[in-house]
């Protein structure tokens, strides 16, 4: 999910936003269990930042001080790629949760960021192995599903309010359509093989703005958690889940 670590972040910052405008109006019970939610999303974009910062550290190390980019971002990757699959699978364990925590925070917000857990969690399935080899062939490289952009420019906050207002009007279930439904298209398949440094360095740039973003992300909803809730609150959740 490294890959679409910016789409991540965007929705992670939009949660944090309206979040902290919903939050301080919840019953003692409710918000306990919204933090929780919240604490655990915090911990899932951690570890997918982390895991990014990882793969940038040893890609610097294998580079040593040469002008080299296929070479050390193979080697990278390869390092690296099961906990990128892990901070994926965080998120696919946290999925039911953190619906119930967004729909007890706000519905229309459950339903605008629906991407993280509605449909079996067919865009985190697909992004659990962005980073794979290819061993067909002579040479094996490396396969990236690389986004190509389309995905983070989505209008979270027209989304939220069609939401809103379907909600409003007595609709129970609502799901608002975007092209985050199509999310198969915001990916291309990119090979980096090991002497092919012009396609390793458009992977490189990728990942370090990905990185950027997710760092961002993190530190809103970081804020989030310690400005809206108590650390009581935080630490003490085992009797705060959100759909019991």
């Amino acid at each position: 999910m490294i890959t679409a670590g910016t789409l991540a972040a965007n929705i992670a910052n939009f949660i944090a936003g309206k979040a902290a405008a919903h939050v301080g109006s919840l019953v003692l019970d409710k918000r306990r269990k919204a933090c929780r939610a919240l604490t655990k999303l915090y911990f899932c974009l951690s570890a997918l930042d982390e895991a990014g910062a990882e793969i940038l550290r040893t890609f610097d190390d294998f580079r040593s001080g040469s002008d080299a980019y296929a070479f050390p971002l193979v080697n990278a990757l390869n390092n690296h790629m099961h906990e990128v699959a892990h901070a994926t699978n965080m998120f696919v364990d946290l999925g039911y949760e953190l619906e119930a925590g967004l729909r007890i925070i706000d519905p229309a917000l459950a339903a605008t960021c629906h991407t993280l857990y509605r449909g079996k969690f067919d865009f985190l399935s697909f992004l659990s192995d962005c980073i794979s080899w290819d061993r067909q062939g002579a040479r094996a490289k490396i396969i990236i599903r690389y986004p190509i952009g389309t995905l983070d420019g989505v209008d979270l906050e027209g989304l939220y309010l069609e939401s809103k207002i379907a909600l409003g009007s007595g609709d129970k279930v609502y799901w608002p359509e975007s092209a985050l439904d199509d999310f198969r298209a915001g990916f291309e398949d990119v090979s980096v093989e090991w002497d092919d440094d012009k396609t390793a360095r458009r992977v490189h740039e990728m990942l370090v703005s990905q990185k950027a973003a997710l760092g961002g992300a993190r530190e809103q909803l970081r804020i989030l958690l310690s400005e809206r809730f108590t650390i009581e609150e935080i630490l003490f959740q085992s009797d705060s889940h959100p759909y019991r």
